[in-house]
């Protein structure tokens, strides 16, 4: 992977930490704090990855290129005009300390 160019990086994106907390009816409210906003590029995996991560159960829709985050876990969502995306991996893009990667699932829209 490489360095996003100037310019890509035009995507408004707000990431959150996801906490499920238990209501009276043994179901779960989801609670969100640790919002940030950040510009990202987001772009689709090929088909290759994507059927690949499938077959091991982590199903890997999207890669969000931001500049370098610290603290970022799967427990995190990433949230793009109306579109929820859970974190299943987190990378510094080729160690250099300048980009993170996350590895997301698309879930669908935000409720």
């Amino acid at each position: 992977m490489n360095f996003p160019h100037i310019g890509q990086l035009n995507r408004r994106v707000t990431l959150r930490r996801r906490t499920d907390l238990p209501t009276d009816d043994l179901g779960v409210l989801p609670a969100f704090d640790g919002q940030v906003q950040r510009w990202a590029k987001l772009e689709p995996v090929g088909s290759a990855v994507y059927t690949g991560s499938v077959q091991i159960d982590a199903a890997i829709t999207h890669r969000v290129y931001l500049r370098a985050i610290a603290g970022i876990t799967n427990a995190h969502e990433v949230v793009c005009a109306g579109r929820v995306y859970r974190v299943k991996r987190v990378t510094d893009l080729q160690g250099a300390g300048r980009f993170t990667v996350l590895e997301v699932e698309e879930l669908g829209d935000e409720a």
